[in-house]
């Protein structure tokens, strides 16, 4: 047994090249360190290994414990609401319709069902207001005592801004009342910056009912409107006559408000504060070459609305069919484009649109949107309406008559062209008001979905 080794010789001859000191620190070393240390073998002196079961551990103290993470869950607290709220996914507008016993909404996004439809908490002096626009975050303008009462109201925060009732007569000194029938602002009503906010409103402010629709202005927080602005008379082309300039539709675009007219021209005013007097700075009439509407002839126009999208300005123009093939609502789109033109003629056209290249409109007086439809997975190219017939008959809101709301829907621009009734339920009128749309975002940039998101159910 010569050749083979007994156990323990081969360690000497492998720490053999240093000296005696180095050795026993080695060892030394290894005792303290343990197995996972040093040498695989067992230093001679070293103690005998003990069970896991007798090495003493150490008793945690469940109160310091229980104070350590009080104190851990506090820094994170202070150090989450130091963060800035993520941004919210973007939201599309909801319906707002007047039901009986108050105003409900309806959502795209819950299906055709009873969930669809959520009850809006309001005042109660206001559960049958007359609604006459929006604006994005949750606001409303309506008129409480429908033809009287104008204001703003924020639907999430429940915020009041009061209206101007009356607008001033140059020829007399006394004030004459008024009927907001659609309006819009140039920025958000309760932002507290310096540049004001400035409100515009189709009106009427004549005694006839018949009287035609008038335009005004007003600073927000002002309960005086500028005097108010009567339509021109121009000569149409097609009838061969001289027709009443009517305003349709009112838009806040690249710092000027327009107006777009029952023959498609647009009246741009820019507004101005003069020794601290509203007052229009500049006025200009945007002539637009006459045109058909769809290709086909003597369409029967209902409704004309301006939308801004993708930093142009569109005209959503809403007619009744009776074609083979068609739907008995038809939409086209146009987008205003500057052409080159000799002398007293129209420097601008309407350019058909003939696809919407992925986008949403949601059209309505005073407060019509574009939606890019990256932004909204499993949605579709389309037109959202609503049941507007009504919106402007004066002598329905004075003698307080009922108002439609059953034609309310989606309008896809084909081909197939397709009209959908895409809200639930089907509502057929209302005694106080027309159905507008609920807008999202506002001036709150880190919660600029909430006016959805945070509106308070009954």
């Amino acid at each position: 047994m010569e050749g083979r080794r007994r156990r323990g010789e081969g360690v000497e001859s492998i720490w053999d090249k240093g000296d005696e000191e180095r050795r026993r620190s080695i060892w030394e070393r290894g005792k303290a360190w343990g197995p996972c240390v040093g040498p695989r073998w067992r230093a001679p002196n070293a103690e005998p290994k003990r069970p896991s079961s007798q090495i003493p551990t150490a008793q945690p103290d469940p109160m310091v414990d229980r104070l350590r993470a009080l104190v851990v869950n506090r820094s994170w607290r202070t150090s989450l609401q130091a963060l800035p709220p993520p941004p919210l996914p973007p939201q599309l507008p909801w319906l707002l319709r007047p039901s009986a016993g108050g105003p409900t909404f309806s959502c795209l996004l819950s299906g055709a069902d009873e969930l669809s439809v959520h009850r809006v908490r309001v005042p109660a002096d206001l559960r049958h207001a007359r609604y006459f626009g929006s604006y994005d975050g949750g606001w409303l303008f309506l008129a409480s005592r429908q033809t009287s009462g104008h204001m703003l109201f924020n639907i999430r925060t429940e915020q009041c801004l009061f209206l101007p009732d009356t607008v001033p007569r140059p020829w007399s000194s006394d004030d004459f009342p008024m009927i907001m029938l659609a309006a819009t602002v140039s920025s958000p009503p309760s932002r507290g910056t310096d540049d004001p906010c400035i409100g515009a409103a189709i009106v009427h402010c004549t005694p006839f009912i018949t009287d035609s629709r008038q335009i005004t202005f007003w600073r927000m927080g002002s309960h005086m409107a500028i005097p108010s602005i009567p339509p021109d008379h121009q000569f149409d082309v097609v009838s061969n006559q001289f027709v009443v300039e009517e305003m349709e539709d009112v838009i806040y675009h690249k710092g000027a408000f327009h107006f777009v007219t029952k023959l498609k021209n647009v009246f741009v005013c820019r507004l101005a504060l003069h020794q601290a007097d509203l007052v229009v700075d500049h006025r200009e009439w945007l002539m637009f070459a006459p045109q058909d509407d769809l290709g086909y002839p003597r369409p029967v126009a209902t409704a004309r609305y301006l939308v801004e999208s993708r930093e142009q300005l569109l005209m959503v123009l809403k007619c009744t069919c009776n074609l083979p093939g068609w739907p008995p609502l038809v939409f086209s789109v146009f987008e205003m484009t500057h052409v080159q033109a000799p002398a007293g003629a129209p420097q601008y056209v309407w350019t058909p649109v003939p696809t919407l290249v992925g986008r949403m409109l949601f059209v309505g007086h005073g407060c019509s949107r574009s939606y890019e439809l990256a932004n909204f997975p499993g949605f579709q190219e389309g037109i959202y309406f609503l049941d507007d017939l009504q919106f402007y008959s004066v002598s329905r809101i004075v003698q307080y008559q009922e108002y439609l709301c059953f034609d309310n829907g989606k309008y896809t621009l084909g081909p197939p062209h397709v009209a959908s009734r895409c809200f639930w339920p089907d509502q057929v009128n209302s005694n106080y008001s027309s159905p507008v749309w609920l807008l999202p975002g506002g001036e709150d940039d880190a919660n600029n979905a909430q006016a959805q998101v945070d509106v308070h159910m009954m």
